[in-house]
């Protein structure tokens, strides 16, 4: 049986001007697509790695490769619009941000990734070239990493 939701007159007002607000702005949807993934991503990462790795590895690989793509996705239009808006000091803030997530997660590592086998790894970025319109980019690069992959390529620390 389906509960009943009881709205004050100040949720009415709130609600019609949202919609008004709406039908005002032609790319609604855009920010509001764009507050529905943060709100969602939040609350994954919130769960914790654990318990997300012990549901994919329960037969649902797909979730996993759902988030790769919508994640090259989301790597396309950032690198399209940061190019479009021409903003060094907001892509630089954004490389700064991307530089301190990496150096603290590679502190533990302390060692950088390299191709065993650099032709294979020059062919992969060859072919990830002709695959995406944004190159150099992170979905370019990852793209090229997974081509990499796939043709049996492996990985060192350096």
């Amino acid at each position: 049986m389906s509960k009943i939701i009881k709205l004050t007159e100040s949720d009415l007002n709130n609600l019609i001007k949202k919609v008004l607000k709406e039908q005002d702005d032609t790319r609604y949807m855009l920010f509001s697509n764009l507050e529905q993934l943060h709100r969602q991503t939040a609350i994954l990462l919130e769960i914790g790695e654990e318990t997300l790795q012990g549901i994919i590895e329960n037969g649902h690989d797909w979730a996993e490769d759902h988030i790769s793509t919508a994640k090259e996705n989301i790597d396309q239009v950032f690198d399209f619009i940061m190019n479009e808006v021409n903003t060094d000091h907001i892509t630089k803030d954004y490389d700064e941000l991307d530089n301190n997530i990496i150096e603290s997660k590679t502190s533990e590592k302390k060692k950088e990734d390299v191709p065993t086998n650099p032709e294979l790894w020059k062919k992969s970025l060859a072919w990830a070239k002709t695959k995406y319109k944004v190159c150099p980019s992170r979905a370019c690069d990852q793209g090229a990493s997974k081509h990499y992959k796939g043709l049996g390529g492996k990985w060192r620390k350096k």
